[in-house]
């Protein structure tokens, strides 16, 4: 009886740790369309990123943003949002801007109507490069993708550029 018990727990435990494994991975397949996507606000040791960083989806899915460390928040490149700021999500789209979100586990949620290229960023720490793309369906053109404005710090530019040429690669599915 104990062989069989050991069995069954070394087999859930293999479950388990496979299950673990590929649990980071999760919305990490930028480059196909997915369903029920979460993007972790802050890493579990306090980094200063969206992970992932860059998402590719479907006019009608909606991105859940899952804060891991205190203080940031999921603000779209907006003169709405921040009238230093040029547009660049598609023109027409409304802006989104969470509330700043200090309690660990607390999300965000927004639909992407619209197809096109969107821009966003964390409001506290976007001079450190916090920034991040959605991919909104097949278009490919449009304020998103144009180069980042140089009123942006150098961290916060050099992700645009990193995103925005991503984004230019990907294939129409």
């Amino acid at each position: 009886m104990l062989v069989a018990n050991r069995r069954a727990f070394l087999k859930g435990l293999g479950f388990l740790s496979a299950f673990g494994l590929a649990l980071p991975l999760l919305g990490c397949q930028h480059e196909k369309f997915d369903k029920g996507l979460a993007v972790a606000l802050g890493g579990p040791k306090g980094e200063l990123a969206f992970i992932p960083d860059r998402l590719r989806i479907k006019p009608g899915d909606t991105v859940t943003w899952v804060l891991q460390s205190a203080g940031h928040t999921a603000t779209a490149y907006h003169p709405a949002t921040n009238n230093a700021f040029p547009l660049r999500i598609p023109e027409g789209a409304a802006p989104f801007d969470s509330p700043l979100l200090f309690e660990q586990g607390k999300t965000f949620q927004w639909t992407f109507e619209q197809e096109g290229v969107y821009n966003y960023y964390c409001r506290p720490h976007e001079g450190s490069g916090m920034v991040g793309i959605v991919v909104v369906g097949n278009s490919l053109d449009g304020p998103g993708l144009a180069l980042p404005q140089p009123e942006l710090s150098k961290a916060a530019q050099n992700k645009l550029a990193e995103l925005i040429a991503w984004a230019k690669k990907l294939p129409k599915v």
